[in-house]
């Protein structure tokens, strides 16, 4: 059982650990190593710096960086002085960019130059925007925007006390891939990301003298929440990577003496398809946590690398609620429920579903403020969630006879590619966008890498010839890379519904065969960091 979080926030996560243990390592980041004591000092000084640049209690404070450790000195400053932190996708340009900070109120922009330049190539400057804490110098700064660097940001505040915060204040605004229409954001109360990394330590058996790695992106939950949080509340040291590679991803395992890590169901193929080593096995981590982690990668990656691999089930709105026991884990399952949720199987009438009988997955909390406290300035898409108590989770699966759930597939159209959830509908916006497409449908197709890969298929005008090459630039000047189609199939006439809604099912069942490879054509998306 890890330690109890005394007043059920953030930033008393972070004072509890110093003041606990002021000298013990909380943070690595290649040569870089801050203590406990450390963290919580950095962590009022950004605090203070941005109550002094206008933060007021509730305001959206986006954080739009690259791992690195002001990123995480940028959140636990935000959570301190009460502000709400939103966590901007480095992925995103354009009318991605625009929505993100736009329909979450980012008023403080937290970032470096190369992804302000993307701020400033917006057609009108974010609305709320006013301040800018730029970590290097400026190469485009957006009109209006008052500029601030990070030094300055330290140095800039008061030491007259911090507001009060609670645990049902927000912590964070955390954006949906927007499966129906246009992202949603969550808005994150501050004990439900210390729930979630509490019940992650105690289901992985984390203790304190342990080294966690993520070389996942901090502007996910399973980097942000599910290791580094986790990691926090178990008081144990956190290892942050810059981003993954399949090359040298076990070297720098091996060189911080790490633990446990935590990966996408798409890494572990990718670390299996490296050259087999001697060294394969010459490490100190023997747990980590994967979703999904189906058998016929879970056994070899456990055997070759000598880990066992947990995997689990949770959702941007509830946090993960469902993990696969260390001691008593069913290979396929995504678990048991955790001491705070309450999950159930329901058939479409809304009752309990026999096991082994499919329907939806369902999630009541046995807490206040440890699920979403609604989406942001949307009240009717928060109650469309809701129905006969329970919040509906939109994906189908079903449990066995001890109470294992299993997940089957979303009922929503959503994609999922390298650990992105996205919106078909999206994609398909920018298809449509294109001469000559007068329908469009974005599926998933399998992928070698055990998730999905992006396949658009296409109707266009009579008599008219797609240029595939010249669709896939389109795409990728409009899109974040993960979204950028892989496959490109143009058809005479959209499969579709006598009212013209495109079905969905008719337009998988035609599969990839004939489609355009842009991967084969030597393309691929262009990624900003």
């Amino acid at each position: 059982m890890t330690a109890t979080i005394a007043d059920g926030t953030v930033s008393g996560l972070i004072a509890e650990r110093a003041a606990a243990h002021p000298d013990k390592t909380a943070l690595v980041f290649g040569e870089t190593e801050l203590s406990y004591g450390e963290l919580d000092e950095v962590t009022t000084s950004v605090a203070r710096g941005l109550v002094a640049a206008g933060g007021a209690p509730g305001t959206s404070v986006g954080v739009f960086l690259p791992n690195r450790p002001e990123y995480l000195y940028a959140v636990l400053g935000i959570a301190r002085a009460g502000l709400v932190e939103v966590p901007v996708n480095t992925a995103y340009k354009g009318s991605f960019l625009d929505h993100a900070l736009n329909s979450t109120d980012v008023r403080i922009l937290v970032t470096e130059a190369a992804l302000l330049d993307l701020v400033a190539e917006l057609p009108e400057v974010p609305a709320a925007l006013r301040t800018v804490v730029l970590l290097d110098e400026p190469r485009r700064v957006p009109a209006g925007v008052n500029v601030l660097s990070w030094k300055e940001l330290l140095h800039s505040g008061s030491p007259s006390p911090l507001p009060v915060v609670t645990p049902g204040d927000p912590f964070a605004i955390l954006l949906t891939s927007g499966t129906t229409g246009r992202s949603k954001g969550v808005v994150v109360p501050n004990l439900m990301p210390l729930v979630g990394g509490r019940e992650c330590a105690q289901q992985m058996g984390t203790t304190a003298d342990e080294r966690l790695y993520t070389c996942l992106p901090l502007f996910h939950g399973a980097a942000q929440i599910n290791i580094s949080l986790h990691c926090f509340c178990a008081g144990a040291t956190l290892v942050l990577g810059r981003r993954f590679s399949a090359s040298g991803f076990w070297d720098e395992v091996r060189a911080h003496r790490v633990t446990q890590f935590n990966a996408l169901g798409s890494i572990l193929p990718m670390l299996l398809a490296q050259p087999p080593s001697e060294r394969d096995r010459e490490h100190q981590v023997r747990k980590l946590f994967a979703a999904p982690a189906p058998a016929q990668i879970l056994h070899p990656f456990e055997e070759r690398f000598g880990v066992h691999i947990v995997e689990g089930y949770g959702l941007t709105e509830i946090k993960n609620v469902l993990y696969n026991p260390l001691d008593a884990r069913k290979v396929g399952s995504i678990g048991l429920p955790t001491e705070s949720s309450v999950l159930e199987v329901h058939d479409e009438s809304g009752n309990r579903a026999a096991p082994g009988q499919a329907g939806e997955i369902v999630y009541r909390p046995k807490l206040a403020n440890i699920m979403f406290s609604g989406y942001h300035r949307d009240p009717a898409a928060t109650v469309a969630t809701m129905r006969d108590l329970w919040w509906h989770t939109g994906d189908l699966g079903y449990t066995d006879e001890d109470g294992y759930f299993y997940f089957i597939d979303r009922k929503k159209d959503a994609l999922r590619r390298r650990g992105e959830n996205i919106s078909s509908h999206e994609v398909e916006s920018v298809l449509l966008a294109h001469p000559g497409v007068v329908a469009a449908a974005a599926v998933a197709t399998p992928s070698e890498l055990g998730e999905d890969e992006v396949l658009a298929v296409l109707q266009v005008e009579p008599g008219q010839r797609l240029d595939f090459r010249a669709l896939f630039e389109h795409c990728d000047r409009a899109m974040p890379h993960f979204m950028v189609p892989r496959y490109y199939k143009a058809v005479e006439e959209m499969p579709a519904t006598p009212t013209g809604k495109v079905r969905k099912n008719a337009v998988r069942e035609l599969g990839r065969e004939g489609a355009w490879d842009a991967q084969a054509a030597g393309l691929k998306p262009t990624r900003h960091v």
